[in-house]
């Protein structure tokens, strides 16, 4: 089931009382798109025209509200704000030498690929060789009796 639209007043402050539906989805074509700002639009989506006229008024009050705010927490969370500064310090030191590392790494790719190759062929060689064996081994006592008929041949010979 698709949401309910949100009715507000539009036309681009041509009075002409013309209205439009506002969806969530429409929501996210507006320019301000992250969280907070979604919250905010979605507030003046809901104010009256009334409401509307007055928000630039109450703007002042509610920065002016909220820099006091700011003032009187910041004293008390002094220690909290330093760790944090600390922390960030620190995780952008990590970071750079991940990245470092990283960088390091991705140099080192190519002489990796070139190893590995390398690796498959010796590999491939000796399987190649201990197949050579393996026959050579399978085919043991038929290769010595071939080579001893020579010399069976020499006493059938000489016992003659």
């Amino acid at each position: 089931m698709p949401p309910k639209p949100r009715w507000v007043a539009s036309g681009g402050g041509r009075g002409d009382g013309r209205e439009e539906a506002t969806t969530p989805s429409a929501l996210r074509l507006l320019p301000f798109s992250g969280a907070a700002q979604q919250h905010y639009v979605s507030q003046l989506l809901s104010f009256t025209l009334d409401r509307l006229h007055k928000e630039p008024e109450l703007l002042p009050v509610d920065a002016e509200r909220t820099r006091r705010q700011m003032q009187e927490v910041a004293p008390g969370n002094y220690r909290a704000f330093i760790a944090a500064a600390d922390v960030v310090s620190f995780i952008k030191e990590q970071l750079s030498g991940f990245d470092k590392h990283l960088d390091s790494l991705i140099t080192g790719i190519p002489n990796l690929r070139a190893g590995c190759t390398e690796f498959i062929e010796s590999a491939q060689q000796i399987l190649e060789e201990r197949k050579l064996n393996q026959i050579f081994l399978d085919n043991h006592s038929t290769l010595l009796d071939l080579l001893e008929i020579p010399q069976l041949m020499d006493t059938y010979n000489g016992n003659e």
